[in-house]
């Protein structure tokens, strides 16, 4: 796997951690590829960059690419993934699964879903994958749903071998074990590079609600590294991460001013 690091920024609105994305974007691309994708459904990337950037992965810079994902479409284009693979194993039911899959598009965790799944893919491709996230409850949810996903996929494979079993006896192929192996096997690459390669920026102020939904998101990410950072530090004393703001850091050569060394020394270290 080409992935070296998956980092994300999360916090409360308004704290500045679409800017410190794309800052720490801009500076890994100096090194490898890297690719930033906003999954925030109010994207500021563009007004960040001062460069369009939209719904599909865009070279910015040499090595800098950015995506600023549309969940719409994203949940349109996992839901016909899962149509078109569930119809051809089983096309006798193909009413069924069309059922199915309006399910799917409107699930609670669809979104989650298919932003996880599309993640994964970029991992294959980046040496480094900066996620500029949601606010708080929004980023919480979507490692919420990966530990719901990969139970269900526990639960599913379960089903298979029964109904493999069953195949066998009749004397028929049955691929739905090894497409639901293949599944799992993706989940738990997503789970590796949590645990392994994963970090994320818990961004705040120094205001009391931002440090609140920050530290939140240390308690609740038990199993994935997280590091507080102050942004536009003036005073607080703290044991974190510390970046004084600048005066309108919009575009490439003001997001290069951004003291924003000890981000990158944590992630290369």
């Amino acid at each position: 796997m080409l992935l070296k690091r998956l980092v994300f920024f999360g916090g409360k609105g308004g704290v500045g951690k679409s800017t410190l994305s794309c800052a720490v974007a801009l500076e890994l691309s100096k090194r490898e590829k890297t690719l930033l994708v906003s999954i925030d459904p109010a994207h500021s990337l563009s007004g960040i960059f001062l460069v369009e950037v939209g719904d599909q992965i865009k070279r910015l810079k040499d090595q800098l690419f950015a995506i600023e994902m549309k969940a719409e479409a994203l949940v349109e284009d996992y839901a016909e993934k899962v149509l078109s693979t569930l119809t051809e194993l089983l096309p006798t039911v193909r009413s069924g699964i069309k059922e199915y899959a309006k399910y799917i598009r409107h699930s609670p965790t669809a979104q989650e879903t298919a932003i996880l799944d599309k993640i994964l893919d970029y991992c294959e491709e980046f040496t480094y994958v900066v996620v500029d996230s949601a606010p708080t409850g929004q980023m919480l949810r979507l490692f919420e749903t990966f530990h719901m996903v990969s139970g269900w996929f526990d639960f599913l494979s379960q089903v298979a071998k029964e109904r493999h079993k069953v195949e066998r006896f009749m004397g028929r192929e049955d691929r739905l074990p090894k497409l639901i192996e293949e599944r799992k096997q993706k989940l738990q690459n997503l789970a590796n590079i949590l645990r392994e390669r994963t970090t994320v920026f818990a961004v705040a102020n120094e205001e009391p609600l931002s440090l609140q939904e920050a530290q939140n998101i240390r308690n609740k990410l038990k199993d994935i590294e997280v590091q507080l950072v102050i942004n536009r530090w003036h005073y607080m004393e703290c044991d974190c991460i510390k970046i004084p703001g600048i005066e309108k850091p919009y575009g490439f050569e003001a997001l290069e001013r951004l003291s924003i060394k000890p981000i990158l020394d944590y992630l290369l270290r």
